[in-house]
């Protein structure tokens, strides 16, 4: 076999320039110093790549690697595939060097056909390097460097953003590539999650999981976001489609756990997960959640939401498929939504003053929060008021209470020390949705965007790691909800989530 690794081999360059920087005088300025800052920074990088190159050597000088890469890439092939020998490909590693390398090239054995041979490739290429795919290195990026890039592409506020970022960190790329990279990482574990859902629906529900034993909320919220869709037909004059750009409402799901006294619990890790599909979708998104992570052995499992019609006429079908005991499942329609229908109701009142039906919202807010069956005294003092013109109009709104009186016992939920708001869902669409694709001009595709979110959702989630070591893997590891130490935190977690806590002091000591 030829040499199979050509890396550069200027170890010299990065090192000299090190040197250099060490025999250099001080910086004596802060615009100096700063400078120098960068400087050092570049080279370590620099110099980083370089040993991870070395790495990347040394496993395609290794027979036996080589190999065993080779016979596990058949393995998991479904046909024959024929070694095509070394091909020389570029890496980008997360300092910024495109390291190339020479390494084993397999394509898969073309049928025999009658007739002038076939030589076209398919939509993703023909054929697989065994070598790299046994690394993680996929889209020509290592590992390392995937995970800046996805997580760049979602955190910053666009893509022009995410690469001036990743350039003053010394990772000089295009959008494209942003992009590129950011839709294969969120595809390849969408695929995984999809799947280990799936065998979760089918499979007979676990004696235990990460749920059991635990106080479980569950909220399912929708927020919007407008995507753009061409228009059939010809061209404008200046070579463009014509595009329409409606609506489409992505649905959040988050699964928190509640300490006793019906506090999210701030040491454990929330799960988000954004779906831009229909409501049948989402659902059985959320049962094979639920019943992957054991929720039927947790000690309660509240099921909280808006009076969304979608949410509630399948709630029941969420609690019997996910096999959760009736005794276990509370449902609660959230306390501030329901007091915007108040409000709404209260305001038909036309024939008392503006004062008078704040006085009677106040009221009545005050009974359906505190009062034991509030919402029936609710109920009844508005059907005083279903008469005359807006009659028709007030009983649709008495309606809305008649349907959800058993999920509006707020003062019970107080007992059981349980909460009666949907914070955390409406935070997450925010924090997942609003602030990154919803900015006014914006238009998505749809594929794009439900990569993206789900790309965000992990990282706001603070789950940004398991997320990597699921599309690393190929393997989808169910969600942990373990309790994790402070310091733990912070290195997860995004700030808006952490502990409001100062951290441990740590400094450098100067002799």
């Amino acid at each position: 076999m030829a040499d199979p690794c050509a890396g550069p081999a200027a170890v010299e360059g990065p090192l000299s320039a090190w040197l250099l920087l060490g025999a250099a005088p001080s910086p004596r300025t802060a615009l100096q110093f700063w400078e120098a800052e960068q400087q050092v920074l570049r080279v370590a990088g620099e110099m980083a790549d370089q040993l991870i190159g070395e790495h990347l050597t040394r496993l395609h000088q290794d027979r036996d690697f080589v190999d065993q890469a080779v016979r596990e890439a058949r393995a998991r092939h479904a046909g024959p595939l024929v070694h095509k020998g070394l091909r020389l490909l570029s890496v980008l590693l997360p300092g910024g060097t495109r390291f190339l390398v020479h390494t084993p090239y397999l394509r898969p054995k073309p049928p025999r056909r009658p007739g002038r041979k076939r030589t076209r490739r398919g939509p993703k290429g023909a054929g697989l390097y065994p070598v790299l795919q046994a690394l993680g290195i996929r889209d020509g990026v290592s590992p390392a460097t995937r995970s800046q890039l996805a997580l760049y592409t979602v955190q910053a506020g666009s893509y022009r953003e995410a690469v001036v970022l990743l350039a003053q960190r010394g990772l000089v790329v295009e959008p494209s590539t942003l992009l590129r990279v950011a839709q294969s990482t969120a595809r390849a574990d969408i695929r995984l999650r999809d799947a280990a859902l799936e065998q979760a629906r089918q499979v007979p529900l676990t004696a235990d999981g990460p749920l059991a034993g635990l106080r479980v909320r569950v909220s399912v919220d929708g927020g919007r976001v407008r995507t753009r869709h061409n228009r059939p037909g010809r061209k404008t004059q200046k070579g463009r489609h014509r595009y329409d750009t409606p609506w489409r409402e992505p649905r959040v799901l988050v699964i928190d756990i509640l300490d006793g006294k019906g506090k999210a619990e701030p040491l454990r890790l929330p799960l988000y997960e954004v779906l831009l599909k229909d409501a049948e979708a989402t659902v059985a998104v959320v049962i094979g959640y639920l019943r992957l992570l054991g929720a039927a052995q947790a000690r309660v499992v509240e099921f909280i939401a808006d009076g969304a019609e979608w949410i509630w006429e399948r709630s029941e079908k969420i609690r019997q498929e996910a096999g959760i005991p009736l005794a276990r499942w509370v449902e609660v329609v959230d306390f501030y939504h329901a007091s915007e229908h108040l409000h709404d109701a209260v305001e038909l009142c036309r024939n008392v003053s503006a004062a008078q039906r704040q006085q009677l919202y106040e009221t009545l807010r005050h009974l359906l929060r505190h009062e034991a069956q509030g919402v029936d005294k609710v109920i009844a003092r508005l059907q005083q008021e279903a008469r005359g013109r807006r009659g028709k109009k007030m009983n649709e709104a008495i309606g809305y209470f008649e349907k959800h009186t058993g999920r509006m016992a707020y003062v019970d939920l107080d007992g059981r020390q349980l909460p009666v708001g949907s914070g955390p869902v409406e935070s997450a669409v925010r924090r997942v949705i609003n602030l990154r694709f919803k900015a006014p001009g914006n238009f998505w595709e749809p594929g794009t965007v439900a990569d993206l979110m789900h790309l965000r959702a992990g990282f706001k989630a603070g789950r940004w790691g398991e997320l990597m070591k699921r599309v690393l893997t190929q393997d989808f590891a169910s969600p942990s909800f373990a309790r994790l130490t402070p310091a733990q935190m912070r290195t997860l977690v995004p700030l808006e989530l952490q502990e409001q806590s100062p951290p441990p002091d740590r400094a450098l000591q100067c002799a």
